[in-house]
């Protein structure tokens, strides 16, 4: 019964923390499209940094989100 109750808890908290890194990953995502559409650029600038900001965001996410898990799977052993 206290191993069930314990791999409940464990469950719990990663789908809180999956929550969390996502919520974070997504709000950095948002802020940097926002912050960029908003500089004084010309459309093509502003496009072209939009496209890399992404880019660097989706391979910086996975990285991190990569470890996280990767962390998170090891303390739970």
């Amino acid at each position: 019964m206290p191993e069930e109750k314990h791999e409940e808890k464990l469950k719990e908290k990663s789908k809180i923390l999956d929550k969390v890194v996502m919520g974070a990953i997504i709000g950095g995502a948002i802020g940097s499209v926002l912050g960029a559409s908003i500089a004084p650029k010309k459309g093509v600038e502003t496009r072209n940094e939009i496209k890399e900001i992404a880019l660097n965001a989706k391979e910086k996410s996975f990285s991190f989100f990569h470890k996280f898990t990767h962390l998170f799977r090891k303390k739970d052993k």
